[in-house]
């Protein structure tokens, strides 16, 4: 850029131009300025050199954890957990009888099949006579006696071979689960189906009027468990 001073004098009616010394004060002072905008520069980038960094980042918005199914049906007769209930005990002799349930894993996942017994209760629903001759406390005691001579045996898939045997004291409650955990493990993949069947009995000769009226209750529970590397869970 230059800067053009137009100088008129009244010495003669010619004009001349004349660069003057104003041209290189204003050079000098650009030159000036500009080296303050350069240094101010330089030292701009210096520090935004202390943060400055190459990022990129994407966000996946359909991340998704999705956990198989572990279940089971269990059916007797065709229906479902249908109520397992035994009544007037002694018609004959012998009191015996078998029911079998099916049990089918309806999950995606294979699972560790369980059985056990839960809330085995023994109730003594009174006490007449007869049974006060063998038992004279039994009005003030309300805990049944029916329940320890009953056997009880579970088989598997009409094997003739019980998995487990027990009474059907309230104290042997976790007899059976126990001894089911202890056997061979049956594993049920996804859509496998086993049977369980129950049988029970009592000699004629293993009881007496101690057993008049009782009764006992209890639930067949069955489980499946997930297949995981570690401790088997206790089945009691």
């Amino acid at each position: 850029m230059y800067l053009i001073h137009i100088h008129l004098t009244s010495y003669s009616s010619s004009v001349y131009i004349e660069r003057i010394a104003i041209y290189s004060i204003y050079m000098n002072k650009k030159k000036i300025w500009l080296s303050g905008a350069l240094v101010l520069l330089v030292a701009g980038g210096a520090g935004a050199a202390t943060f400055a960094y190459f990022s990129a980042t994407r966000t996946v918005t359909t991340s998704k954890f999705t956990t198989g199914t572990l279940d089971l049906n269990v059916a007797s007769n065709g229906n479902v957990l249908e109520p397992f209930v035994i009544e007037n005990l002694g018609a004959n002799a012998n009191i015996d009888g078998t029911k079998t349930w099916t049990i089918t894993n309806t999950g995606s996942l294979p699972g560790k099949f369980l059985v056990r017994l839960k809330n085995v209760v023994n109730k003594e629903n009174g006490c007449n006579d007869q049974e006060a001759s063998i038992e004279p406390a039994c009005a003030s005691d309300n805990l049944g006696e029916l329940g320890n001579v009953i056997n009880l045996k579970l088989a598997v898939d009409g094997s003739g071979t019980s998995r487990t045997e027990s009474t059907l004291a309230t104290a042997n409650e976790n007899v059976t689960g126990l001894a089911w955990n202890a056997a061979t493990p049956i594993i049920m993949q996804s859509g496998d189906t086993k049977t369980v069947t129950a049988s029970w009995a009592v000699g004629e000769n293993d009881y007496g009027n101690e057993i008049q009226s009782d009764s006992v209750e209890f639930d067949m529970n069955f489980r499946l468990l997930q297949l995981i590397n570690g401790p088997t869970p206790t089945n009691n």
